[in-house]
């Protein structure tokens, strides 16, 4: 009888102790998972990757900022008055100021256009300028990956002289990306591409546009208002003088 009351007893402390050490081992699991994922998010932090736009962070940091279409259209008007527009003292100011604003592919590609076509060597050549017009920009953040367009124009100045302006469009898309004293924005450009020179006209220019030829349709039906108040009535012009009348023909036979 004792001896079964000792088995007992001593099943019930192997099965507590057992018991036991399942739990011990789940939370030092559970404790050494916690560890390796903050270890490995503050490794992420302090690698960084070096890329042909700079050095990023292999793991950036969760972050709740946002970007606004605003912030969009201030970046890419930006990169394209920088990116075309210069002489031959602000070629490669305004170049380093651009490429940090777009991926290496692209910019590497307006940069091997400029070499094959001189730019630099005919600004000094024939102390020529080009100055950039942003005619529009279009920004469509509320698809992933975020794509736009945008138009600009080209004055180009050789001396004195303004030659007649180059229109020149571009597809892109942006992607986000550290914030840094070379790019403020946190946006970066990708798969620049030119396209046609057909600008989409906005709402507001449509209506800006309406509210234009309805004024002029105004002007002109004031204008003919007042020259036909300034015009005589039919009434009151006077009648033509009587015209002389003909001698008469002489009698036949004499």
């Amino acid at each position: 009888m004792d001896s079964a009351k000792n088995l007992s007893t001593s099943f019930s402390i192997m099965r507590n102790l057992a018991m036991g050490s399942v739990l011990a081992l789940l939370l030092v699991s559970l404790a050494a998972g916690f560890l390796v994922y903050r270890a490995y998010e503050n490794s992420g932090r302090r690698v960084y990757v070096v890329g042909q736009t700079g050095s990023v962070a292999a793991l950036s940091a969760p972050t709740t900022e946002t970007h606004t279409p605003y912030e969009a259209r201030n970046l890419v008007r930006n990169f394209m008055q920088t990116m075309f527009g210069h002489d031959q003292y602000t070629y490669k100011i305004n170049l380093d100021a651009a490429l940090p604003l777009i991926e290496g592919r692209g910019g590497r590609r307006i940069y091997d256009g400029f070499t094959r076509g001189q730019v630099l060597q005919n600004y000094e050549r024939y102390a020529a300028r080009n100055v950039v017009t942003v005619d529009s920009v279009s920004i469509d953040m509320n698809h992933r990956p975020w794509s736009g367009r945008v138009y600009i124009k080209q004055r180009i100045f050789i001396g004195g002289e303004q030659k007649e302006p180059l229109p020149l469009a571009a597809k892109f898309n942006l992607t986000e990306t550290n914030r840094s004293d070379a790019n403020p924005y946190g946006m970066l450009i990708t798969n620049f591409d030119y396209i046609p020179y057909n600008p989409q006209v906005s709402r507001e220019e449509l209506q800006a546009l309406k509210e234009q030829e309805a004024d002029r349709q105004r002007a002109l039906l004031e204008a003919q208002r007042s020259a036909g108040a300034l015009a005589p009535a039919a009434g009151d012009a006077p009648a033509p003088a009587a015209a002389p009348a003909a001698p008469a023909a002489p009698a036949a036979g004499n």
